[in-house]
């Protein structure tokens, strides 16, 4: 049990709900604007 480092787990990637909402944000925009700006 002490050999496991608890803050090191390369599986798990600790994000902020702020950056997280960010990137859902992003991802759900980006398609909307390119074929906004494909469509003109």
């Amino acid at each position: 049990m002490s050999n496991s480092n608890q803050n090191e787990d390369k599986n798990i990637i600790k994000v902020d709900a702020v950056t997280l909402t960010a990137i859902v944000v992003g991802l759900l925009l980006l398609p909307l604007l390119l074929t906004g700006f494909i469509s003109q």
